[in-house]
């Protein structure tokens, strides 16, 4: 099976202390949302940055109608093969929960940095929290599972991704781009089996972020994922799910990310 896996090189020579970071995306999207503006971010600062599609989303190959959590963790672990190298990972959303599936079983992950990410007891409250409180979201994920991204509106998806302030335009640019997902992973991921917690000396340090503005995440799933690893915290006044896309919030999301790096790995 091929897995689309892009590559940001650092412009200038490698700074050898700074670990290679992997990116893995949100359900309904690929590796195209980190290539935005975390890639080229994080290889300016002396980061080898690869960020990969997992089955069926982007270029990646195989059907994924059936795809399940495990088959996303064994995508991570393909992807480690192929780059040969300890890398920290960095998961968003969906993605974030599988990262937290390969923190106990694979040396090669030196770190981890979970974004907006799905906690550990799966999505089941924060589905009653979107329902209770942007019921239109939910309406519009459901057809966007069931028909794709020409049957939502922009509107919908901007608020459900990004800050208010983002203009409609940015919102519709991205919409095309989105796609249908597992149908399986959509099923699981209200009640997934829980992760492995890494113990003494095998437990990579661990990052937890995310906005306090977030309608498909909310706060409280941040502190449930960060009390689960006994990670660092860091919730973010305003921000939405979408921080690696939205204009006002990609810059200040990554900023704290490279300084939890570098004080983390100096």
């Amino acid at each position: 099976m091929k897995l689309e896996i892009l590559n940001c090189l650092s412009p200038g020579p490698a700074i050898a202390a700074r670990p290679p970071l992997l990116f893995v995306h949100g359900s309904y999207c690929g590796a195209w949302v980190w290539a935005e503006h975390f890639m080229p971010y994080f290889a300016r600062q002396g980061h080898s940055c690869h960020a990969v599609s997992l089955r069926g989303h982007g270029d990646s190959e195989e059907g994924f109608a059936t795809a399940s959590l495990d088959d996303y963790v064994a995508d991570i672990h393909t992807a480690l093969d192929h780059l040969g190298q300890p890398c920290v990972l960095i998961g968003h959303s969906m993605g974030g929960l599988v990262v937290q599936h390969c923190l106990a079983n694979d040396d090669r992950v030196v770190g981890a940095v979970l974004l907006s990410s799905v906690p550990p007891s799966g999505l089941a409250s924060s589905a009653l929290h979107l329902s209770l409180f942007s019921p239109e979201v939910c309406l519009q994920f459901g057809l966007l599972q069931s028909l794709g991204p020409q049957a939502v509106t922009g509107d919908v998806i901007r608020k459900a991704f990004f800050s208010p302030a983002t203009p409609p335009e940015v919102a519709a640019r991205f919409l095309p781009r989105f796609q249908k997902e597992s149908h399986r992973i959509c099923v699981e991921l209200f009640n997934p089996q829980r992760p492995q917690v890494p113990r003494g000396g095998n437990r990579p340090p661990i990052l937890v972020m995310g906005g306090d503005a977030d309608v498909l995440v909310p706060s409280s799933a941040l502190y449930e994922t960060a009390f689960y690893f006994d990670a660092d915290l860091e919730v973010l006044t305003g921000a939405p799910h979408g921080v690696m896309l939205d204009e006002l919030w990609w810059q200040k999301t990554a900023d704290k990310t490279l300084a939890w790096l570098e004080s983390t790995f100096p």
